[in-house]
């Protein structure tokens, strides 16, 4: 440190003398010269102190006899005016160096999944099929990738981490990636993987579109008839058609549907302009008109009342034609002689074996369903007859 100081001080002398020498005052008179006797570099004589290793001009490390490269922070370190300071940095490169070097691919990869997906949403015709498929497999993609790498996390988490337990993967789903996040950029594929699946998701449903979510969510499963319209079925298949005590079912009848006799009836005279609540039921499919294009004009339907089957009625079917063509194909091959449940009506009768689900305003007095609509129809029945 002394001799530090000693060579600042024979700096700044040296650097002084020649204004002083040159003032008239001190003209003739003579001077000691002072030269710096400390020790020096053996390659670059500059002077060096004496705890000083190796050479901060040129690299020398006498001790080793070998030239080494000196680290710029370092020199700075040692001796702050030795070296010239740093070029002040823009403000964009400032920025930029104050982002951490990890987001620069996350970032990437998503705006790159979100470019690739408004182009193709520009590039293809309104309205092609290849939306659909597109968007379909996308969203699938994209919430595969998110499950997996979603327990990969979980998995990687738990083993060095006792607060994770065996439940919040599904309870405290986030609390693993909090984690992950917070030890940045360790595993940082995890999170940028996780974003590209939460991506291809987002773009998938909202700007791709075209997916048909009913038939997403139709899984060809199908209704069941209710059990009770089943026994009667076969109750009547056994014991013949019903005779005559209609009418002292009706009210257990209109009690099991939620109604009673005439009271919508009444309601409906009172409140001409209020809408009927429409009500479901199950029905059979007793027989069939065709029209003059050969196609099914009328449907005559029976119900169930007290365990037994009732007349309910008869229905324009409005069905798609590919149904439509369905159901009268079934009901052509079930064609039989009479109906298993009497009514005065003359129709082509059928085996008991196609139910429907139907709704209806009211029930009349006489049993029957007003404003009749057909819902669905239900699977086939298979009872030996």
């Amino acid at each position: 440190m002394s001799e530090q100081i000693r060579m600042s001080t024979f700096d700044k002398l040296e650097d002084s003398n020649s204004a002083l020498l040159d003032a008239p005052e001190l003209e003739g008179m003579e001077f000691e010269s002072l030269e710096y006797e400390g020790p020096v570099c053996s390659k670059c004589e500059t002077p060096m102190a004496d705890d000083q290793m190796v050479c901060r001009s040129c690299g020398w490390y006498p001790s080793l006899g070998i030239m080494v490269e000196v680290d710029s922070e370092w020199e700075r370190a040692a001796d702050p005016e030795s070296v010239a300071p740093a070029p002040a940095k823009s403000p964009m490169e400032e920025v930029c160096t104050s982002i951490p070097s990890w987001t620069w691919p996350l970032a990437g990869s998503n705006l790159l999944i979100l470019v690739a997906t408004v182009a193709g949403r520009l590039l293809l015709p309104a309205g092609s099929v290849v939306f659909e498929f597109w968007g379909v497999w996308q969203l699938v993609a994209g919430l595969a990738l998110v499950t997996v790498l979603h327990v990969l996390c979980f998995v990687m988490t738990a083993s060095s981490d006792t607060s994770i337990g065996l439940f919040d993967i599904i309870v405290s789903p986030l609390k693993a990636w909090f984690k992950v996040c917070s030890r940045l950029p360790e595993r940082k594929w995890l999170v940028i993987g996780a974003t590209n699946g939460v991506m291809l998701s987002l773009t998938a449903v909202l700007v791709i579109g075209g997916i048909n979510w009913d038939r997403l969510w139709d899984w060809n499963i199908e209704a069941h008839t209710k059990t009770s319209l089943v026994e009667a079925i076969a109750s009547a298949a056994a014991n013949g058609p019903v005779e005559g005590d209609l009418e002292d079912s009706i009210e257990d009848f209109a009690g099991k549907a939620g109604q009673v006799d005439g009271e919508l009836g009444a309601v409906a005279d009172n409140k001409p302009d209020e809408p009927v609540e429409r009500q479901e039921t199950d029905c059979l499919i007793i027989g069939f008109e065709l029209s003059d294009l050969d196609q099914i004009d009328k449907l005559y339907l029976a119900t169930e009342a007290n365990g037994r089957l009732y007349y309910a009625g008869n229905v324009v079917p409005k069905l798609d034609p590919e149904d439509a063509a369905k159901l009268k194909r079934g009901l052509m091959r079930s064609i039989t002689a009479s109906p298993l449940v009497k009514t005065g009506h003359v129709a082509t009768w059928v085996k008991p074996r196609f139910p429907v689900r139907v709704t209806y305003t009211l029930q009349a007095d006489d049993g029957k369903l007003r404003d009749l609509e057909i819902e669905e129809l239900l699977p086939e029945i298979s009872l030996p007859w």
